[in-house]
C-alpha cells in the first residue's frame, strides 16, 4: 500500500475550465491529489462536470471547451502546454480513459485484439507478433475465455461485459500510470458490473497505478475507493476519506445525496397493522394478475432452431402489489412485461386479468382494457413523440375516454403533471429539452393517464443520478399508496428492488427460478445464481460495514 506522506502522483491545482463568453464555468477551482496505489472516487449528478474534469487531465476537452486557470502536474511536472506529439505520448502510456459504452468506443471494423495491439506498438517499440501475443496474454489477464479466439472477434461480436473488459485491456497494455474509468459500468449488470469493477482495481493496484473512478454511484464508492470527492456545479465541495464521508458528511449537498442513495424500508415495513393485515387478507384473495405457465419464442435467422424468450414462466400479482422481476440482461423481463400488456403474443400459456383470460382476446375487445393495462418503457425519451410537446404527450392516451372534452383533458394533464411532482411549466416542452428523470416521469404520467390498475415499470431507474432514482422510487410508492395501483417492477437495481417490491422472482435464461417475499429473497436465497446477483449489489450500507470490520483488523493487527 503507498505511504500516507507519499508525493501526489497527480495533482489539480485550481482547476477552471469555461466554453466562451456567456457561459458558465464548466469547472471551477477543482483542487485534489491522487497518489499511486489510490483510489479516487468522483462523485456528482449530471452536469457536475465530472466527464470535463477528466478530459481536462488528457488535454481533451470538447470543441470550445479551454482551460483559463489553474494546473495539473504529474510527478510534479505541468502537463499543460504541451505540444500535440507530447500529449500523444502521455494519452495512453501514463495516463488512460476508459469511458462509458465500450462498444461505441472501439472500431467496429478491426479485431479487439488487432486494437490492442495497436494501442501497444503506439507507446511501445515491438513487432506485429509479439504486440498480438501481449493482445492475447492481456485479455487472458481480465477474464476473458478463451482469449487466442476472442482476439479475432470484432466489437459487434462481444457482450457489453466482455467488450468493457476489452477497453480495460487496452487501458492497461501500456501499464499507465493513471487510469481514468469514467462512468465506465454504467448501464452493465450489476453482477458484470462487480467483475470488471474488481478487475480494474485489482490490475491497478498490481500496477501501482492510481485510479480516478468517475460515477454516479455511491455503492461503488463504498466498495471500491480510499477517499471521495463530490462534485456540484463545476467543484468539489467535499474531499475526504470514504469511511468518514459514509459515517456522516460535512457538507449539505453530500447529506442530501447519501440519504437519497440509502436503501429504504421495504413497502410492507412501517405500514401499521391494519395496512398489513390488508396484504395479508390480499394475499388470500383472487390476484388481480395470473400468469401461468407462459411461452415466447424467436426464431433463430437461418435455422429450425429458435431462442426460447420466455420458458414456461407463472407467477401472480395482487391488487395494491408490487412484484420484482429480476435478472441479468437477456434472462426475458422485458419480453414478459410486453407480453403482458399484449405488445408481443405469447406462443404457449395463459394470462388472467381480473378474472378474465386475455391471452388470446381479440384486439378490438382487448382495446377497451388498455386503459387498465399499461406500461413505462426502459427509455422513455424513444418512446416519446420527438415533434409533440408534454401536454400533447400526456393528453394523447385520454382520447380513449369519450367522456372528456378538449377542457377536460387539459384538467387531466394538470393533474398528472402535479401527480408525478412537475411543474406546469414543461407542458409546453419537448422531449429533448427534458432530463432524463423528467423523461421518466413524462412516460409515468401517461402510463397513468387512464388510471390503470396494472402498471409494468421496465427498468425505470436505470442510469439515473442519485437524487432523481430516489425521486423517481418515491414517486412509484406514493402512486401505490394513493391509488392502490399493482405493478411489476423490471430491473437489474437490486438496492430499488428492496425500496419498492413485495415479492421478487428471480428470472435466467427465460425462466423463474426463485420466488418469495423480498426480505425473505434477500435474507435467504436458495439458489446458487439468486445468490450470485445478491452479491454483486453495492449496498452503502455493507460498504460502510466491511471498512469498520477492515479498520477492526488492522487495529488488532497493530496492537
Amino acid at each position: 500500500m503507498r505511504a500516507p506522506d507519499a508525493a501526489p502522483l497527480l495533482a489539480v491545482d485550481h482547476l477552471s475550465v469555461d466554453f466562451g463568453e456567456g457561459a458558465p464555468k464548466a469547472l471551477s477551482g477543482v483542487s485534489f491529489e491522487l497518489r499511486r496505489d489510490e483510489v479516487l472516487g468522483i462523485v456528482g449528478e449530471t452536469g457536475a462536470g465530472k466527464s470535463v474534469l477528466a478530459r481536462s487531465l488528457l488535454d481533451l476537452l470538447p470543441e470550445g471547451g479551454r482551460i483559463v486557470e489553474g494546473d495539473i502536474r504529474l510527478d510534479g511536472a505541468s502537463v499543460l502546454g504541451l505540444n500535440e506529439a507530447e500529449q500523444g505520448k502521455l494519452r495512453g502510456a501514463r495516463i488512460a480513459l476508459i469511458g462509458t459504452n465500450a462498444k461505441a468506443l472501439l472500431d467496429p471494423v478491426a479485431t479487439v485484439g488487432a486494437q490492442i495491439a495497436r494501442v501497444l506498438r503506439a507507446h511501445r517499440a515491438c513487432g506485429r507478433r509479439e504486440a498480438w501475443a501481449a493482445a492475447v496474454d492481456l485479455l487472458a489477464q481480465v477474464g476473458i475465455v478463451n482469449p487466442e479466439r476472442r482476439a479475432k472477434a470484432y466489437p459487434h461480436e462481444l457482450s457489453g461485459g466482455m467488450a468493457q473488459r476489452v477497453v480495460i485491456a487496452m487501458a492497461m497494455v501500456a501499464n499507465p500510470d493513471i487510469v481514468l474509468a469514467d462512468d465506465a459500468t454504467l448501464g452493465l449488470d450489476a453482477t458484470i458490473q462487480v467483475q470488471v469493477l474488481d478487475l480494474l482495481v485489482k490490475r491497478c493496484r498490481e500496477l501501482g497505478a492510481g485510479v480516478v473512478l468517475i460515477t454516479h454511484d455511491l455503492g461503488i464508492i463504498a466498495h471500491y475507493c480510499d477517499r471521495v470527492a463530490i462534485m456540484k456545479g463545476g467543484r468539489i465541495v467535499e474531499l475526504g476519506e470514504v469511511g468518514r464521508f459514509l459515517q456522516g458528511p460535512r457538507d449539505d449537498y453530500s447529506r442530501t445525496l447519501l440519504d437519497a442513495a440509502r436503501v429504504r424500508p421495504t413497502p410492507m415495513a412501517g405500514q401499521g397493522e391494519g395496512a398489513a393485515q390488508g396484504m395479508a387478507e390480499a394475499t388470500h384473495a383472487k390476484p388481480l394478475l395470473d400468469v401461468r405457465r407462459l411461452e415466447k419464442f424467436f426464431p433463430i435467422a437461418g435455422s429450425t432452431e429458435v431462442v426460447r424468450a420466455i420458458d414456461d414462466v407463472s407467477f401472480s400479482v395482487g391488487r395494491g402489489e408490487t412484484l420484482a422481476l429480476v435478472g441479468e440482461s437477456g434472462s426475458g423481463k422485458t419480453t414478459v412485461g410486453q407480453c403482458l400488456v399484449r405488445l408481443l403474443e405469447c406462443d404457449g400459456g395463459g394470462i388472467t386479468f381480473d378474472g378474465v383470460d386475455i391471452t388470446d382476446m381479440p384486439a378490438k375487445e382487448f382495446r377497451p382494457l388498455r386503459r387498465r393495462l399499461q406500461m413505462v418503457f426502459q427509455e422513455p425519451y424513444v418512446a416519446l413523440n420527438p415533434r409533440w410537446p408534454v401536454r400533447a404527450l400526456i393528453a394523447e392516451p385520454l382520447r380513449l375516454d369519450p367522456g372528456l372534452n378538449a377542457r377536460g383533458r387539459e384538467r387531466r394533464v394538470r393533474q398528472l403533471l402535479d401527480l408525478v411532482h412537475l411543474p406546469l411549466s414543461l407542458a409546453d416542452a419537448y422531449p429533448h429539452e427534458l432530463t432524463a428523470g423528467e423523461q421518466k416521469r413524462i412516460g409515468i404520467a401517461r402510463a397513468l393517464a387512464t388510471g390503470p390498475d396494472f402498471v409494468v415499470f421496465d427498468e425505470p431507474t436505470t442510469a439515473l443520478d442519485i437524487r432523481v432514482r430516489a425521486q423517481i422510487i418515491d414517486l412509484v410508492r406514493d402512486l401505490q399508496a394513493e391509488i392502490g395501483m399493482s405493478a411489476l417492477f423490471i430491473t437489474h437495481d437490486l438496492n430499488s428492488v428492496r425500496s419498492l417490491a413485495h415479492n421478487v422472482a428471480v428470472m435466467r435464461h427465460g425462466k423463474i427460478v426463485e420466488f418469495g417475499e423480498t426480505e425473505t429473497i434477500f435474507a435467504h436465497p436458495t439458489q446458487d445464481y439468486t445468490r450470485m446477483l445478491l452479491s454483486a449489489e453495492l449496498p452503502i450500507e455493507q460498504g460502510l460495514l466491511q471498512r469498520d470490520r477492515a479498520e477492526a483488523r488492522r487495529l488488532a493487527g497493530t496492537a
